[in-house]
């Protein structure tokens, strides 16, 4: 009976100490759990915003034309060297002259204006002068990349025409010239290069198709030229691109 006791005592005890360990273990979890819910609450609870505050970028300025250029649709071809806008205004080209109606080349030039700017938007950029005895606006011509005056020149459809105050480029026109009439483009090419009619006015300079020198049209050796060899030019320029040099004489 007694050892039944004793058995019966140590099993009450060793049950009181597992529910003791037990309990211990539980509580012990709990506050692991309290802390880490804390822990994660307060991340759950905290939200990371990103914003975009600050200057915003400067919007840019509409870039602004120069003084003097503009842009126009080019309604019609007159010639090699004068279009009509669609406005109705006429521009004559700066720098250049091409062969007038009626004259060898003239319609070849024409027809190389037409391609390079009949019915396009071309930049207009004035030199000195705003308009010509004739109304017409004195333009520098672009189409694209393209500076139309000097592609006339160029290809030997137009002649270098320097005519004061508006001489931006003519240093230019008259190298392309020279270039031109080297490579026979053109109407250097041609048999006649230059007008051979015209009031003396127009075309102070003239010329023996037969001989070297030009002269102004009151030289006496410019009375001796027979019609049918006669030269013409507007310019200096012009005449010593076609090849001659000044008279000794007049000197021109």
């Amino acid at each position: 009976m007694r050892k039944y006791l004793n058995a019966i005592c140590l099993m009450a005890l060793l049950t009181s100490f597992a529910v003791h360990i037990s309990g211990c273990l539980e509580s012990s979890e709990r506050g692991s759990d309290a802390d880490d819910g804390g822990v994660g609450a307060h991340l759950e609870s905290t939200s990371v915003v990103i914003t975009t505050s600050g200057p915003k970028p400067a919007i840019p300025a509409k870039p602004q034309i120069p003084a003097g250029v503009s842009f126009a649709v080019v309604s019609r071809v007159i010639d090699g060297d004068t279009v009509e806008l669609a406005n109705g205004r006429r521009v004559r080209y700066i720098g250049i002259d091409t062969p007038e109606r009626g004259k060898p080349y003239c319609e070849e030039a024409s027809s190389r204006n037409r391609r390079l700017v009949e019915g396009k938007r071309v930049k207009l950029v004035k030199d000195v002068s705003e308009t010509d005895k004739y109304g017409r606006l004195l333009r520098y011509v672009y189409v694209g990349s393209t500076f139309v005056n000097a592609a006339l020149v160029r290809d030997g459809y137009a002649m270098a025409y320097t005519y004061p105050p508006d001489v931006k480029y003519a240093d230019y026109f008259v190298w392309l010239q020279g270039q031109a009439r080297t490579a026979n483009r053109g109407l250097w090419g041609s048999e006649t290069v230059a007008p051979t009619r015209g009031s003396p006015g127009e075309y102070p300079y003239v010329a023996s198709k037969k001989r070297d020198p030009f002269h102004s049209s009151d030289c006496r050796w410019a009375k001796e030229t027979s019609a049918s060899n006669l030269q013409r030019f507007r310019t200096r320029e012009q005449a010593i691109a076609a090849g001659h040099r000044p008279c000794k004489v007049c000197d021109p």
